[in-house]
Formats: structure tokens, sequence, C-alpha cells
């Protein structure tokens, strides 16, 4: 019976950005919302620096969280860490758009920081920098296969040919803070969380219940191996510019709040039971990556290692650790 390690993190493009960097971000993404008006906490937060204070606080928060995910993911060894993300109009695109897929190549690779603000980052690194690591292809052949056999019509890839740049935001850009040198192995599972919200000819996404019973899969495989695994659930929570409920203004910080409560307790199964209509109206599409973790863990208790619900964040952040 496999070791199971789970931990859950954002994949935000503005946090592999230095915080003077994060006012663009936010210029850049409201611009798509016609008739945008600012909610008042967030023109609280913004004051007269246009957030440059809160920024700084909450990168801090964000580096600080990932160190504590990477020290422990590090220290506890894994075999093969899945992690589980959404590709968005990346590497699949409406021609051939499968709910879930795994990668069952031998390698992979891919540019976090290609898009124009990705020119600025933390690290100073170079637009072009590549990162790599190796995937154990005979341990996802066989989870593909099992998967099939328990009743999901799972789909595979052992290339990554649509895009230029490899693996796509979700995965590589929590990778960058986790395992940056390529130490560990990887196996990307891709949700086709964002459905008919990428655009005409997109399929619905599945619903929560459907990634909560992959997961679920996914540990009987597991539990009839021997590896050390580590499954990561890489997205932010709500956001505000798919909250439609707000109309798009503002995330669903209450809605995340009880989630979040949810999870502390050790009760993530009640999580599967948010209907396609919750989850649209409160911007939570990428949650559905959770959704999987949570079905290979079970109902046992998160620990909370940092949160940012500040509306400048633009989205809902939980980084947390399941032992």
């Amino acid at each position: 019976m496999a070791e199971i390690l789970g931990i859950g993190c954002s994949h935000a493009p503005m946090i592999l950005n230095p915080p003077e960097e994060w006012g663009n971000m936010r210029k850049s993404i409201y611009s798509r919302i016609p008739g945008y008006q600012a909610p008042p906490s967030m023109i609280e937060e913004l004051a007269d620096d246009n957030g440059l204070v809160h920024d700084r606080q909450n990168q801090q928060k964000i580096v600080d969280a990932f160190k504590v995910l990477r020290d422990k993911l590090h220290a506890w060894k894994p075999d093969v860490v899945i992690i589980v993300g959404d590709d968005q109009a990346e590497n699949f695109k409406r021609d051939n758009l499968p709910t879930f897929c795994f990668y069952t190549g031998s390698e992979v690779a891919g540019y976090p920081f290609h898009r124009t603000l990705g020119k600025i980052n933390i690290w100073d690194a170079p637009q072009d920098a590549k990162y790599s690591w190796k995937c154990d292809s005979s341990f996802a052949q066989d989870l593909v296969a099992f998967t099939i056999r328990e009743g999901f019509d799972m789909a595979s890839s052992t290339e990554l040919k649509g895009w230029d740049f490899g693996l796509p935001h979700a995965h590589i850009n929590p990778l960058t803070f986790l395992d940056p040198h390529g130490e560990l192995t990887i196996l990307p599972l891709f949700v086709n969380c964002y459905g008919e919200e990428a655009g005409e000819g997109y399929p619905p996404r599945p619903t929560a219940r459907r990634c909560y019973d992959l997961g679920q899969a996914i540990r009987r495989f597991l539990d009839t191996r021997s590896e050390r695994v580590a499954i990561i659930a890489s997205s932010s929570w709500s956001h505000s510019f798919l909250t439609h409920k707000f109309n798009c203004s503002k995330f669903d910080e209450d809605f995340d709040q009880r989630n979040l409560e949810l999870l502390k307790n050790g009760k993530g199964s009640q999580i599967a039971d948010l209907t396609p209509e919750e989850i649209q109206q409160s911007g939570d599409h990428e949650f559905l990556n959770w959704l999987v973790p949570l079905g290979v863990l079970g109902d046992r208790p998160a620990e909370i290692v940092e949160t940012l619900n500040e509306q400048s964040q633009i989205s809902f952040k939980v980084f947390a650790i399941w032992e």
C-alpha cells in the first residue's frame, strides 16, 4: 500500500512576479471586464500606492508558504509526485480537449516565464529559462489502465505538442517554487476546469463529484502499490473575474471560507456535493483541481499553512498539507 502526502497551493501567474508588478497584472485582468468597478475592500487595500504595501506583504506570505511546502515535500522523499492542474487552452484546445488526461511520457519540460509579464520575475531568470523533470512512464501507464478499468474514460499523452512552452502554468508555476532543479519524479494530470468559460466550442467541465470519484479511483490504484506518492492540488480558489454572482468584480470569500472550514475539519468529501452552478457563480472553476486530491486523501484534516483573502489578490489562495 502506497504512502501518501497531500499538498495544496496556488499557480496564479502573479506569484512569479515581484510585488512591484502586481498592479500591472490587476490592470491587465480587469481591463477585460466591461464596466468593472473595484469593490470597496479593494479600494481600501490599494490606498494611495496602488496596493504596493499589501502586495509586498502578500508576496512574502506566498514565498514563505511555498518554502514550508517545499521543505515538507523534499524531506518526505516521494517516489512520484502527481500534480493536478488545468490546461487553459495551452496544449489542449477545442479540437482535442479531454476531461481528464495523464501525461505518460518519460520526461517533461516548460518555460514558466514565457509570457510578457514573466520577463520580470522574482528569480531574475531569463525569459527563456527552461525547467525539466523526469517522469515514471510505467507508473503513469499503469494508472491510466487502472482508471479506465474503473470506468473512467481516461485520456493520456506521451508528449505535449500543442504549445511551444511545454507544461502549462497550472503545473509549472508551483514547481518553480517546489522543485526548481527537477529533483523529483512527477506525473501531471490535466483537468478541464474552465470548460465552456474557455470559449465557443469547449465542452463543459466535469462535476465536483466526478473529480472526487476519480481521486478515489486513484487511491484504489495506490493501495495496490508500494511507492511513496505525493499529490499536489494546484489552483487558487474563487477568481474575482469569474465570480458571476458579483458581476465578476470580486471573489467569493464567504463561499471559500466555508469550504476551508471543511478542509480543516477533515470533511473534504462534503465539498464534492458542490453543484456546477455553485462553482460557476462563485468563480471556483479551478477548485476542481483540489477535488481530485481530496478523493485520494479522504476525510483527513488539512494543516492550513497560509491563506490570502485580500481582494487585491484577484483570487482566494490557500496553501495546505495533508500528512
